[in-house]
């Protein structure tokens, strides 16, 4: 298993991100790889990151596509030991296999989400998309229920429109037959999951692995889900 983070400036959220993936690995009982793409950070991300026990890749880019296209790059590619000699050339197609999965560095995964996961691929899926929630506060909320109202308005039954790289997982075959993540601003998942519907990749939406999300309405990426919150507390 390997689940691969961006993160840009994440100092005071990545912690509690990681033990989140983590957790959620000891339950299900899952070998993981965890590895954390400090993308442009100024702050202390990195160290926080290698700390908590995750493999880290410092990259320049400030830009989430090309944050998570490097980071799974480099795990398909590498061994997890840096000690390590290089892979081969053809470890992209030798780790084909492999199931991946993508969250963000200021969002909490739940404790069965390697276990949603699996049950959803052993039910035959390539590709599983999940939804998110909003961390809760305190007292009236109406910002929260505003975007649950509009949110609840793409999902039916058990099934959803909904995409985010805080929630995506698949396996690397369909990954790489679709090329990958894209280095874009943003909807850089979006993007994914448009290739990965036009493939032969079986994929399905689900609502019973919702990840936590910040509420926070000041983002990293020019459209992303932070902007959506802004919108409504205006």
């Amino acid at each position: 298993m390997i689940v691969v983070i961006p993160a840009h400036d994440e100092a005071e959220t990545i912690a509690a991100a990681l033990d989140s993936v983590q957790a959620s690995a000891r339950l299900a009982d899952v070998r993981l790889r965890l590895l954390v793409v400090a993308d442009a950070c100024t702050d202390a991300t990195a160290d926080i990151a290698r700390a908590a026990g995750a493999e880290v890749l410092e990259i320049d880019a400030n830009n989430v596509g090309a944050a998570r296209a490097a980071g799974f790059d480099h795990a398909l590619t590498s061994p997890g030991d840096a000690a390590d000699p290089p892979a081969s050339a053809d470890a992209r197609q030798a780790a084909a296999g492999q199931w991946l999965a993508t969250t963000d560095a200021d969002s909490h995964v739940p404790l069965d989400w390697f276990a949603k996961q699996a049950e959803h691929r052993d039910r035959g899926a390539d590709v599983v998309v999940g939804t998110v929630l909003l961390t809760p506060v305190p007292g009236a909320d109406p910002v929260g229920l505003a975007w649950a109202a509009d949110y609840a308005q793409k999902i039916t039954g058990t099934r959803h429109s909904h995409i985010h790289g805080a929630n995506l997982a698949f396996t690397a075959r369909a990954y790489l037959a679709v090329q990958g993540f894209r280095s874009l601003a943003d909807d850089e998942d979006v993007d994914l999951v448009a290739r990965l519907r036009r493939s032969d990749a079986v994929l399905v939406t689900a609502t019973d692995m919702p990840v936590m999300t910040s509420r926070r309405t000041t983002g990293r990426t020019p459209r992303g889900f932070a902007q959506t919150l802004g919108a409504l507390n205006a």
